[in-house]
């Protein structure tokens, strides 16, 4: 796996894993609303909404995928693409929260920073794109908003030092506090690993251009 990709695998491990099984249920809180996939500090995510991105995923995907774990890359043929497009989106509303409350904001020029060395490194914004769907599984739509989460993933981190074990530590409250509830066709929510599923794996790794080139 070459260093571009490994990179962009970097911070991937939110997203629930497509294939795991779903754990217990124990970590949902309250019950999910009619038509919703999850609700998140009391706004629903629509299955319409997760429905309408897997498909935009397939459109855009390879017919197939190949790998697993950290190596895995994404197709048509994937299992578990509305569990692996929901994380992402109730991730992206975590992290936001936690920006909120921490005083702290993301700018264009924070996210270009981010995106950088990865443009850089696949040659055009066609090739990043592609990259993106193949080896994150995520529809083409999310490119900016994955590069977004990622910078305000790095801005958190930089406000507790740098320590990814505290950095945990402020998000699981903060996750607590949106009293986060999923649909049980999707899965549940890991209150613990603040995952979407039975992850192995940590969800935050540090961000850094060095792995980019």
């Amino acid at each position: 796996m070459n260093r571009t990709r490994t990179a962009l695998f970097a911070l991937i491990a939110t997203i629930a894993t497509p294939g795991l099984s779903a754990c217990s249920g124990s970590g949902n809180a309250g019950t999910v609303h009619t038509g919703a996939a999850a609700v998140v500090g009391g706004q629903r995510i629509s299955v319409a909404t997760v429905e309408n991105q897997v498909s935009s995923f397939r459109d855009a995907a390879p017919a197939q995928g190949s790998g697993s774990g950290s190596s895995r890359t994404f197709g048509q043929d994937s299992a578990g693409m509305p569990a692996n497009v929901l994380g992402f989106l109730i991730q992206e509303q975590v992290v936001q929260s936690a920006l909120d409350q921490k005083g702290l904001s993301v700018s264009a020029t924070d996210v270009a920073a981010v995106e950088a060395p990865f443009l850089k490194s696949a040659g055009s914004q066609t090739q990043l794109t592609a990259e993106f769907v193949n080896q994150v599984g995520l529809p083409p739509e999310d490119l900016e908003s994955y590069f977004r989460w990622q910078a305000g993933v790095k801005a958190l981190l930089g406000s507790v030092g740098g320590d990814s074990a505290k950095l945990t530590g402020l998000l699981q409250p903060v996750a607590a506090d949106l009293r986060i509830s999923v649909n049980p066709r999707y899965g549940s929510w890991d209150t613990t690993k603040l995952t979407l599923g039975d992850s192995a794996q940590p969800w935050i790794k540090p961000v850094s251009q060095d792995n980019a080139g």
